[in-house]
């Protein structure tokens, strides 16, 4: 009886201490995970590139940090100490210009305990730098908000989206403002935008081409030979340049002049793998410019080839500028000869002295005429008329000498 007595309390005795010996194991168990899990937290918080926080505003809108990660040094200049002491002193870096929008939204968001997201710049050490705030608010006691949370350094950021408004507003300016037709395409050919200039320059190519042209199917660069030079800048190759003709005048000119000329350049847009995205053309009109080059040379052949010498005289020492080819023949001079002498060599009833009262009297009555002697580059001389013309161009004097030989007179 006592011994099954006996048995049945050591029983007891031998069940309660495995129990709290089993208890003693969780209790150890718990404490080192709770350790673990304290360090695994540490290394995260080592790895987030910003700094952790506890926000605790208060119903009287008083706040206080209840905790700061060590990064507050380096991202804001403030110690956590600091930090957790005076609260104020995050308060005073913040740009005044958002200091009222910031308690704005922490105030509302105490109300509707939605996550808080808010970019905010603060001041530091004199220089402003962007934050992101991002937190998640919870109640605590006694009407109290708090927000746990973390702050990044977007700075870096935010210069970047500031250089790429910057960039695409130059680059909006120059293809909107820009005086020449300009559009692009998307990587199969079709137009997709364009400037002003280009709508008048594109409708000589292809009816309707506001809503539907395509550069791939433009009959005249077909026809021209210029599709398979098009085709290689969308296949991924540099940009190409070509001369395209159109044989529409649309009111321009007179009957019987050359068509329409455009200088086309064609450029490809390639993305960060080297493939093209988009294709910008750019027509310049040089219709007029040819025109006004191919009259230049028809009065420059006119003039190289009249009847009487022409000189260009340099004002006022008196060079032989240039001089056409009657000029050259009638005193035996080559063009390189002849430029490369002054007025006292081919004119031997000058003087330094005579030529600068003359040439004054000339450019008062803005050209004259006479008569004096020319001398060949034999040394023989003959007699001639000079009608002198001084022409002004861009505040600039011209002098030209039409030289006539009087021998027989």
């Amino acid at each position: 009886m006592n011994r099954r007595a006996g048995w049945r309390q050591g029983g007891q005795t031998g069940n309660g201490g495995r129990a709290m010996a089993e208890q003693r194991g969780k209790k150890q168990r718990k404490g080192r995970n709770a350790v673990d899990w304290r360090k695994k937290y540490e290394r995260l918080e080592e790895n987030i590139p910003g700094m952790v926080f506890s926000l605790i505003l208060y119903p009287d809108h008083s706040s206080n940090f209840s905790y700061v990660s060590k990064d507050a040094l380096e991202l804001i200049g403030l110690t956590p100490e600091a930090l957790t002491d005076d609260a104020g002193l995050f308060l005073r870096l913040i740009h005044p210009a958002d200091r009222e929008g910031y308690e704005q939204s922490l105030h509302h968001n105490s109300v509707t305990f939605s996550p808080w997201r808010m970019e905010l710049r603060l001041v530091i050490n004199g220089l402003v730098r962007w934050y992101d705030f991002m937190a998640r608010p919870e109640p605590d006691w006694d009407g109290a908000v708090c927000w746990h949370g973390l702050i990044l350094d977007i700075t870096a950021r935010k210069e970047a989206e500031k250089l790429q408004v910057r960039t695409t507003s130059l680059l909006h300016g120059i293809f909107t403002q820009n005086p020449y037709p300009i559009w692009i395409a998307d990587r199969f050919g079709s137009l997709i935008q364009m400037n002003s200039a280009c709508r008048e320059t594109l409708k000589r190519f292809e009816t309707g081409a506001a809503g539907g042209y395509n550069i791939l199917r433009d009959s005249r660069i077909r026809e021209q030979g210029f599709l398979s030079v098009v085709r290689v800048v969308f296949d991924g190759g540099s940009a190409v340049h070509f001369l395209l003709q159109d044989e529409e005048r649309v009111g321009r000119g007179r009957e019987g002049d050359p068509s329409s000329v455009f200088e086309v350049t064609v450029a490809p847009v390639k993305d960060e793998q080297g493939l093209v995205t988009n294709v910008i053309v750019m027509y310049n009109d040089i219709t007029e410019r040819l025109r006004a080059e191919a009259n230049l040379r028809l009065t420059q052949y006119c003039i190289d080839h009249a009847g009487i010498s022409i000189f260009s005289i340099e004002e006022p020492d008196g060079r032989v500028i240039s001089a056409n080819h009657h000029a050259c023949r009638s005193l035996g001079y080559s063009l390189e000869e002849l430029t490369a002498l002054t007025v006292f060599d081919i004119d031997p009833n000058f003087t330094r002295e005579s030529w600068l009262q003359h040439r004054h009297r000339m450019r008062a009555s803005r050209g004259g005429t006479i008569e004096t002697m020319h001398r060949r580059k034999d040394g023989t001389t003959f007699p001639v008329k000079v009608l002198i013309t001084i022409l002004e161009f861009e505040g600039k004097d011209y002098s030209f000498s039409l030289a006539v030989d009087i021998s027989d007179r």
